[in-house]
This record gives C-alpha cells, sequence and structure tokens, in this order.
C-alpha cells in the first residue's frame, strides 16, 4: 500500500500564508478577485531597452506600437516613470528587490549579482507564499537573478526555452546550481563569441567556429523574413516564437501565479521583420546635440538616426507579435483576473555620439522608460503624471494582493494603486559600472527628478559636473540651465548632497 504524499514545506507555508492574508485584505482582494474567486494573477512583461521616448503615447512622433497602445485602454499608463538604473543589471536588481543600485550593489556586467545581505529580498521571496512563481529572462544578465532567486521560484524557464538555437553553457542541468559562476567562466569569458579576447587560446576559437557555421545557415534560412538580420539575446530567436512560448506557458498555469517574462526586444540587434523595414521613412530628424564631455562613443548624426530608425522597426515588428499576447490575455480570460504590467529595465539611447545603453550619461532616453499596469477587469483608463521609479513596483504589487509591503523596499506605492499623487516626489537613477562593488563608490553618474526638474551630477576622476535641465520646457534636455543658478537647483542639489551622504553612511 503506497505511502499518502505529504505536503512540502514550501506548500505548507503557501497554504498557512493564505489564512491571515485572506482576513486582512479581505476588502482589497475583494475588488480584484477572478470570475473563479481566486486571488489575482500577477503578470511582469519586461521588454528590455524599451524607452518611453520612442511611444507616440509619451509624445513621439513615430506610432511604434500601436497594438499596444490599444491597450491602454484599459490600463493605469505613467507618463513619468524611471529606472533606477541604466542598464540591465542594475535595472533588474532594482526592479526585482525593490532597491536602488547603491543598495543591492549589482552595479556591472558580470555575474556578481545583488549583495548577500539581499539575495532574500526579492519579489518572488515577498510573494510566494501565497501564489506559484515563474521565471523567464531571455537576457542572461537577467536570467543570472533568477538564478539567485530561485529558492522562491518554483518554475525557473530556461533563458533559451523559446530560442532559435542554444549554445550558452551556464544553465545546463548538470551545472545549474553555479550558474553565476559557470556564466563568468564560460559563456562570458572562455566562451565569449567574439567579444573581447579570447578566454582559451584553443576551445574558444573552434567553439566559436561551430556555433558560427550554425548561425551562417540560420541567417540564409530566414533571411527572408529578417533582411538586416536574426534578432539576438546571447543566442538567434524568432520574435512570433518567443511570443508563441509565453502564451503555451500562460494557458499551462494553474492557480494563482506571480509570472515575471523578461523579452530581449526590443535590445539590440535591431532586427525588423520584412514587412516593417520601410516604416517611419518619413525625413523627420531629431534635433543634433553635442558630443558629451563623458560620451563612450562618437557615432555620427547620421549613424545615430539609421540605428534609430532601425530601433523603430524593430519596436513595431515586436508590437505585432506582442498583439497576439495581448489577443491571448484577452481571449483566455486571464485579463479578467489578473494584474498585468509592462516596463522595462531601461531605456535606449540614439544622441550625443552615443549608441544603445552602454553610457554614462543619464539622459532622459535612456532612464526613462513605459509603465502600464492594468487590474483585473479594468475597462478604463487611467493617466499618472506623477514622478515613479522601478523601486515601486514591487512594494506596490504587495499591496494589491493584500501582502505586507517588504520593510526592506525603498520605493513607495504607485499613485492610484495605494500610493498619493505627491507633486513634489524625488526619483532618482544611479550608474556606477565603472566601479567596484564592493569598495566606496568614488566613480558614479547620478540624477534627482523633481517637479518637472532634472539636475545630475557627474562624478569621475576626469570630469565632474552638475546639469540642471527644465523637462517641461525643453524636454529634449538642450539647454543645461545650471550655470544660471536657478534657486529650484540649489534646492534639489542640497536634497541629492543629503541624499549621496546617506549612501556613503551605508556603505
Amino acid at each position: 500500500m503506497s505511502k499518502p504524499e505529504r505536503l512540502s514545506r514550501r506548500d505548507l507555508l503557501k497554504l498557512l500564508a493564505l489564512v491571515p492574508g485572506a482576513l486582512a485584505a479581505r476588502p482589497l482582494l475583494s475588488l480584484l478577485k477572478g470570475n473563479a474567486g481566486d486571488a489575482p494573477n500577477v503578470f511582469i512583461f519586461i521588454f528590455d531597452a524599451w524607452s518611453a521616448n520612442h511611444m507616440s503615447v509619451f509624445g513621439y512622433p513615430r506610432a511604434t506600437m500601436p497594438n499596444l497602445e490599444r491597450f491602454l485602454d484599459r490600463a493605469f499608463v505613467f507618463h513619468n516613470h524611471y529606472s533606477a538604473g541604466t542598464f540591465t543589471v542594475p535595472g533588474t536588481a532594482s526592479l526585482l528587490t525593490g532597491l536602488h543600485p547603491w543598495s543591492h550593489r549589482a552595479m556591472h556586467l558580470g555575474a556578481g549579482g545583488v549583495t548577500r545581505s539581499h539575495r532574500e529580498h526579492n519579489l518572488f521571496a515577498a510573494l510566494e507564499q501565497a501564489h506559484s512563481t515563474l521565471g523567464y529572462a531571455q537576457n542572461p544578465f537577467a536570467d543570472l537573478f533568477l538564478y539567485q532567486f530561485d529558492d522562491a521560484l518554483d518554475t525557473h524557464l530556461s533563458n533559451g526555452e523559446f530560442n532559435l538555437e542554444r549554445h550558452q553553457l551556464y544553465d545546463l542541468p548538470v551545472i545549474e546550481n553555479d550558474a553565476a559562476a559557470a556564466f563568468a567562466a564560460f559563456d562570458n569569458n572562455i566562451f565569449a563569441e567574439g567579444r573581447g579576447l579570447d578566454g582559451s587560446l584553443f576551445i574558444e576559437p573552434l567553439y566559436r567556429l561551430g556555433i558560427l557555421r550554425k548561425q551562417g545557415a540560420l541567417r540564409k534560412n530566414y533571411k527572408w523574413l529578417y533582411p538586416k538580420g536574426l534578432p539576438a539575446s546571447n543566442e538567434f530567436y524568432l520574435l512570433d516564437q518567443i511570443i508563441d512560448g509565453g502564451i503555451e506557458t500562460l494557458r499551462g498555469l494553474n492557480g494563482p501565479t506571480i509570472g515575471y517574462f523578461h523579452y530581449c526586444p526590443p535590445h539590440g540587434p535591431y532586427s525588423p521583420t520584412k514587412p516593417f523595414i520601410k516604416f517611419f521613412e518619413d525625413g523627420w530628424v531629431p534635433p543634433e546635440k553635442p558630443i558629451h564631455p563623458l560620451s563612450q562613443a562618437t557615432n555620427s548624426p547620421q549613424a545615430q538616426a539609421v540605428s534609430r530608425l532601425n530601433y523603430d522597426q524593430f519596436l513595431a515588428s515586436w508590437d505585432a507579435e506582442v498583439s497576439r499576447l495581448l489577443d491571448f490575455l484577452e481571449t483566455s480570460g486571464l485579463l479578467d483576473k489578473s494584474i498585468v504590467i509592462f516596463t522595462s529595465d531601461h531605456g535606449e539611447l540614439f544622441e550625443r555620439g552615443e549608441i544603445g545603453h552602454n553610457t554614462l550619461l543619464l539622459s532622459e532616453a535612456v532612464v526613462r522608460v513605459p509603465l502600464f499596469v492594468s487590474l483585473p477587469g479594468q475597462h478604463s483608463r487611467k493617466d499618472i503624471h506623477i514622478n515613479t521609479s522601478s523601486v515601486d513596483i514591487l512594494p506596490t504589487i504587495a499591496h494589491l494582493l493584500g501582502r505586507e509591503i517588504p520593510t526592506w523596499s525603498e520605493g513607495s506605492l504607485l499613485p492610484g494603486l495605494g500610493g498619493v499623487e505627491d507633486a513634489q516626489r524625488s526619483v532618482f537613477s544611479f550608474d556606477a559600472k565603472l566601479q567596484s562593488a564592493f569598495s566606496p563608490l568614488t566613480r558614479y553618474s547620478i540624477s534627482i527628478t523633481r517637479e518637472g526638474y532634472k539636475l545630475v551630477n557627474y562624478h569621475y576622476p576626469d570630469f565632474s559636473s552638475y546639469e540642471f535641465f527644465n523637462l517641461l520646457d525643453d524636454p529634449e534636455e538642450l539647454v543645461d540651465l545650471y550655470p544660471q543658478s536657478p534657486s529650484i537647483a540649489s534646492h534639489m542639489k542640497q536634497e541629492l548632497m543629503e541624499k549621496i551622504e546617506e549612501i556613503f553612511r551605508s556603505q
């Protein structure tokens, strides 16, 4: 006679957690319950390197994502939402932990991740007791955080789960328990695939040759659909296949789920599909901006314009596939029983000589990102113009689910979703990619944005300066007002200096 199955410790904790949570949050959950009476799902969709400056809903002259913008008729639209970081590592870490980069210390490319003291401080650990948890990150640098938080994940999909090819080694079953070390040793060193110097004189060139042969065949096979080249994370993928993978994953869910889907598009390489390669050839030219003293590149305005065009076409190609995801969410009934969030880890830059987000600059294009939130059964639009931050997402989700807001979180509740509309709210963005995560901060960029104004402090051995912009009158940041010493700049500088002193005290 077989023994009855025993509940695992995790399942038992989830059942126990439902009792006080249900009692404490009964009024809120009654508004968010789906048709079946269950607690709502939470689906977070991250589009990597997605800049708010490239969406018509925020004033961009090109309609790059018309299908997604139709979804906004049933969502909260946050017009001034800022990422706490400028690239995948700090941006993703802040979103998943509710902490600023100076606290979680995931500040540069590599396998270090968040500091040990905060590894249990994450979205999945905060919410897992009443929900199943699922994580998928197509970008390997974001996927490494899922490995760090794996103890709180019921399901962790491989970053290449829906890709066209598989050749990364760090997530192989035999070494997945040491994914970060494996990534640092193999995928980002020995098998660096042509990025920088080879980590091995013999093994890496042979390995790369095998990959290049396969990729050459894939490029040839799909040139009819991707005339400018296949999109890639570290591996080639097809836009329709990664959306299909997401849909099938959602279709197979049972019970309330926290689902994190971190997609690579529109991250470079910008690879639009054939139906969109003639889009936006409209002659529009953005204002030209001079090279900044901290610019890491000196691309010509023409080169930046070409990259911008490819990026916009890639966004439109991605939007065409995202429309199928939106249709599935609606026809399956998931929209009526889920909190659905679309946002990004950082933006993208095509100005001041730079292309992409490998930058020390804190320009609006790289730190201001979209944020759209739809509640279960929502059928109207609400526009929020108050400043918000990526560190606000975790505490807001906890609040919406009736869970206790984590004490470690540095964010506030989003306006309209439990928070107040504080017109004087200050939000911060930060970059210290040239800095060791373990040493005192000496090389960094930090900005404070408040009441339509933005003050930036660049602090580097060869360049130290403040810049101040009136974003209401000058959204392109063409005129630095700091030399004129406006009083609001002085007040914001004082607040920024107090924040920097607070950061230094905590190191």
